[in-house]
């Protein structure tokens, strides 16, 4: 699994997964009495009334079990897989941390900065595409880059905003690539055609069309020389291809 991670948003700093989300011993689990709205439980899909059974392959019988697997996956996964009981059926969800708005609308996964909050989408939005501005006349990418994936958390629709991630991912990846981080580098290349690919069914420019023509083209001959320095065991994906 691979993400970006937004600026300021450590492994020690990311939230619980279950942050929200309140229980109470039952028979066979806990069972969640309240899931806190728009909390990353509640965006998972966790209800009131669910029964946890399990969590990562470990089995969730008493609260203080619970209490202690949180605290061990807090910082340390960005996603979990669980079981929970509804209404009498098993049933699987996945909790993670990646930003909802950027998944849904533009297919990568992401971690956002948490510790900065706005009341408005507006106001998040120009800070951290200030901040994207800022980091790039210090050129400094990764960093840049982290903060315009912040500002579409704050507001996905942002199609400049948009434009910018998938320009610097394209340059992290052939950076990353440049310092023999092959992983890294992939990664931020593959995130790089999902958005350009995403971005061509939004109401562009003709000008901006072209560049995410170009861009996409550049980004696909970068990911298939790695693939050929990597060997046959690492194919791309087909739709890469």
């Amino acid at each position: 699994m691979s993400y970006v991670p937004a600026h300021g948003a450590e492994p020690a700093r990311w939230p619980s997964l279950f942050r929200g989300v309140v229980v109470v011993d039952s028979p066979i689990g806990v069972q969640v009495v309240s899931v806190e709205a728009g909390s990353q439980a509640s965006l998972g899909d966790l209800r009131p009334d669910d029964v946890i059974v399990r969590i990562q392959d470990q089995d969730i019988r008493t609260i203080d079990e619970f209490a202690t697997l949180s605290l061990t996956l807090k910082g340390r996964v960005p996603s979990t897989n669980m079981v929970v009981f509804r209404r009498g059926r098993a049933q699987e969800l996945t909790l993670h941390l990646y930003s909802y708005p950027i998944l849904k609308t533009w297919g990568i996964e992401v971690i956002p900065d948490y510790e900065l909050r706005f009341a408005e989408a507006a106001t998040g939005l120009a800070y951290w595409a200030r901040m994207g501005r800022g980091f790039e006349e210090a050129g400094k990418p990764e960093q840049a880059l982290e903060a315009y994936v912040n500002a579409l958390h704050n507001d996905p629709a942002d199609v400049p905003s948009a434009l910018n991630a998938s320009r610097l991912l394209w340059e992290v990846g052939r950076l990353r690539l440049t310092g023999h981080d092959l992983a890294g580098g992939i990664a931020a290349l593959e995130q790089a055609v999902t958005m350009l690919q995403r971005l061509m069914e939004q109401p562009l420019s003709d000008e901006q069309l072209q560049l995410v023509k170009e861009q996409l083209q550049h980004t696909l001959d970068a990911l298939k020389r790695s693939q050929q320095s990597l060997g046959p065991a690492l194919e791309l994906d087909a739709r890469l291809v």
